[in-house]
């Protein structure tokens, strides 16, 4: 079974993203030129995860330029009720096949409270798993008709319903995936935490009577013709972000975290390599790119939704960089000792980082088996 490579499908984009000269303006015309480049590409499909827009409305506008591609949509549970988002997935599914599926988002506690929702993780969780079974429920019922006059009827496409990709970190988090996603995910990271995550969720799965479909990973990429021209690609994101910029970005992060109680002057990060990086900042210097690499091909960088990863927290802003020889045999040994199955990659910009990886890399990950 070839690796199931999905990319990342977003109107936040650009060279540099978190940067405000980095940052292209929203423009359709590349949101579609995205989504077709995805298609053409060779990907699986592409996450469309949750910005601004939404996700959903987002993937309907380029599907009909797509011929091939799956829409993996982020969803929180509970926000759309279930008949509704049934009879959306039904819509989406009459008009374009089966290429729908749904990532399951629980969502932090800041985050979903500006959608007026107050409910602890325990109860989310209650709720999403209540959730999704209704909405399968209402799913394989079909929609009918409110006008008896005419017998129409919207149908499923597929009698194993939405599959469902989510994550879950927490002991409860793990859990819950267990119980309710077939598709289990979580951020790149080294392999033997990998590996351990892996089966946490596994045995989760099983003790409810239930085996995943696929297990995968959120990775950041850069892949060129050979190791050397990569990994200057990629410390070049350093180097236009800038000291300054880095600096105040995590100096924000931290305050943030500790809810004010500590700053990039005091803060102490949780292993030697991360104290290393933070005292290169503060001596107004960049980390240098070997004191990122965190094994082999997989280094510490910065991406449009998360900065250097100084807290060990494990992030989508860790990359995978290289020849595509040298990330390939780095996929295939996640995929023979941990279980990798699928990964959902990204790079900036999205469309250009699109093209080097479905040219130089989806070739040899579809000989992974």
């Amino acid at each position: 079974m070839a690796i199931k490579a999905l990319w990342y499908l977003s109107m936040a984009d650009g060279n540099y993203p978190w940067m405000p000269e980095g940052f292209y303006p929203v423009d359709f015309q590349r949101y579609k030129q995205l989504a077709q480049t995805i298609d053409r590409g060779g990907f699986f499909g592409a996450l469309v995860a949750t910005w601004p827009n939404d996700p959903l409305i987002s993937a309907s506008s380029v599907a009909p330029f797509t011929e091939k591609m799956k829409f993996l949509v982020a969803e929180y549970a509970g926000l759309t009720p279930a008949k509704l988002l049934a009879q959306q997935a039904l819509t989406f599914e009459k008009f374009y096949g089966s290429r729908l599926l749904f990532n399951h988002i629980n969502g932090t506690p800041q985050r979903i409270s500006t959608y007026g929702v107050t409910l602890t993780p325990e109860t989310r969780y209650a709720l999403g798993k209540s959730y999704w079974n209704e909405f399968q429920q209402y799913y394989h019922q079909g929609n009918p008709s409110l006008f008896p006059n005419t017998d129409f009827k919207i149908e499923p496409t597929t009698t194993a319903g939405i599959q469902l990709w989510g994550t879950g970190d927490s002991v409860a988090g793990i859990d819950h995936a267990g119980q309710v996603v077939n598709v289990y995910l979580l951020m790149m990271r080294e392999l033997n935490r990998v590996k351990a995550q892996f089966s946490r969720a596994v045995t989760a799965a099983q003790k409810n009577g239930r085996i995943f479909n696929d297990l995968g990973a959120l990775t950041s990429i850069t892949v060129r013709k050979s190791q050397l021209e990569a990994e200057q690609q990629f410390y070049q994101i350093f180097q236009k972000t800038g000291i300054d910029l880095l600096k105040q970005k995590l100096d924000i992060s931290i305050q943030r975290k500790t809810n004010g109680q500590q700053s990039l002057k005091n803060f102490q990060a949780p292993d030697q390599q991360r104290q290393e990086w933070i005292q290169y900042l503060r001596q107004d210097k960049l980390p240098p790119l070997e004191s990122l690499r965190l094994e082999k091909n997989l280094f510490a960088g910065i991406s449009a939704w998360s900065s250097l990863d100084i807290f060990g927290y494990a992030s989508s802003a860790a990359y995978l960089v290289g020849s595509p020889e040298n990330i390939a045999s780095t996929v295939e040994t996640y995929h023979k000792e941990a279980g990798l199955t699928a990964l959902i990659m990204s790079g900036w910009p999205l469309i250009e980082e699109a093209e080097y990886t479905s040219t130089l890399l989806l070739p040899l990950l579809k000989e992974i088996a």
